[in-house]
């Protein structure tokens, strides 16, 4: 069984939580956190692609922004939920069932990709493949903003650090329990911006780095032309 594959019945199992639920005000603080700063980036009529959008938290504000958004997620569960949202809402919003390992997007289909501390969820080389692949499916000068944390300032003062991961993937953990359901394939990575940083700009520029938080970033890419070449 895959890894997508794997995880996927986890969050199938897990459901909609009501922290992840846009139609739930406990859902809310996470887009708060981010909205001042995605407003600077979103304008009217821009295509915005939420990768990993869950039941649609990210998806709906950046459509409240003004953004023709998207969604794409692997789990079947919270994509019902998101669509439900926006039968209710009378939103604009699309919800596609499919991985960022192959997304299914012509070329230049939107303006900007948001990938919301979902990053933790991706090895290293899932995290260049998704890059590879914004760079054909974003437009001239499309931004990839990355939201995520950075695992040498959470885990400061680990002394057994350098046991806990993989260093050629990645990879810490691959499991979590769910009460009453079971355990599932949950597998999580070791990012740091540096490492992030590194990777994206193999193929996308890197324009902006703002702190958010103390431990929140937001990273900001463009589809820009180097040395002539797209």
């Amino acid at each position: 069984m895959s890894v997508f594959k794997a995880t996927r019945k986890h969050y199938n199992a897990g459901g909609v939580h009501p922290t992840t639920d846009p139609d739930n005000p406990r859902s809310q603080f996470a887009v708060d956190r981010y909205e001042t700063h995605l407003r600077k980036l979103i304008r009217p009529g821009m295509r915005a692609l939420d990768l990993g959008c869950n039941a649609g938290r990210f998806t709906f504000a950046m459509e409240d922004m003004g953004a023709i958004a998207t969604g794409i997620d692997f789990a079947e569960i919270p994509l019902l939920h998101a669509k439900k949202v926006a039968q209710k809402r009378k939103s604009r919003c699309q919800f596609n069932i499919g991985n960022i390992a192959a997304l299914p997007y012509k070329e230049k289909s939107f303006d900007l990709a948001l990938l919301p501390q979902n990053n933790i969820y991706l090895s290293y080389q899932m995290l260049e493949n998704l890059s590879v692949q914004l760079k054909r499916i974003l437009s001239g000068k499309g931004m990839f903003v990355v939201i995520m944390h950075d695992e040498l300032v959470k885990r400061a003062g680990e002394e057994a650090l350098p046991e806990r991961y993989d260093v050629q993937t990645g990879l810490i953990g691959g499991s979590k329990t769910i009460p009453d359901k079971g355990t599932y394939a949950y597998p999580t990575y070791f990012w740091t911006i540096a490492f992030a940083k590194y990777i994206i700009e193999k193929h996308l520029a890197l324009e902006e780095i703002e702190q958010v938080e103390e431990n929140r970033f937001m990273l900001v890419f463009r589809n820009k032309k180097r040395n002539g070449v797209q």
